[in-house]
């Protein structure tokens, strides 16, 4: 058995010890009466972000989405698989979740990717599964470049990853299960933007148009 495989053995084993070795435990009444999350958390799969550490959750406070880049499709009426789409319909339609987070943050690879490779991304001839994902942020890469084509490389990707965040955020408005959520004040959604360095959060304001320090 590998170092890393036998560490998450043990991981396992702390796990239990810690959630289910009392009568009277947190599992238990996960296992009982199920999940009731309150907050629906979109996250990017960087394995330095991991929304339950940095909010400090215990399990069951959070349904966790993560892909590639935190990114949220327009809704699409095609027969495609549309995992990202159905785990939203899932904890807003099944689960009824309050809230709903686009988590996105600094130094994400993803952005770094499109930034870095745009011409092979974009080409119509890239079948990739990579390609077509990063597509969603297109228009966060062209205002990123029709706008703040002289910043540095550090500057566009902390921008575009911005930018991303905000469309993220607005195609949440083409699914007409949360557009009615938010119009009915069931559902409220944010786009928050967290630094890997110092571990601060920065929340859109859509009205205002601008990001504001937690």
């Amino acid at each position: 058995m590998s170092t890393e495989i036998k560490k998450l053995i043990d991981g396992n084993k702390e796990f239990k010890k810690k959630y289910l070795g009392a009568k009277n435990n947190l599992f238990n009444d996960l296992v009982q009466f199920g999940q009731k999350p309150k907050i629906l958390v979109v996250s990017c799969s960087d394995s330095r972000v991991d929304p339950a550490i940095v909010f400090n959750c215990q399990p069951g406070e959070l349904f966790v989405i993560r892909n590639m880049a935190n990114l949220i499709p327009q809704k699409e009426e095609n027969n495609s698989n549309h995992g990202t789409s159905a785990a939203l319909e899932f904890g807003v339609c099944f689960l009824e979740v309050e809230h709903i987070i686009i988590f996105g943050h600094t130094q994400c690879g993803g952005i770094q990717a499109l930034l870095q490779n745009s011409d092979k991304i974009f080409c119509k001839k890239n079948q990739s599964f990579i390609a077509k994902w990063l597509e969603i942020a297109r228009a966060a890469y062209n205002k990123v470049f029709e706008e703040h084509k002289d910043s540095s490389f550090e500057e566009k990707t902390t921008l575009c990853e911005q930018y991303a965040l905000i469309n993220s955020l607005n195609n949440l408005y083409t699914f007409e299960w949360i557009k009615s959520g938010i119009e009915n004040k069931k559902l409220s959604v944010h786009a928050w933007y967290f630094d890997l360095a110092t571990g601060s959060i920065n929340m859109y304001d859509r009205e205002k148009n601008n990001w504001v320090k937690e």
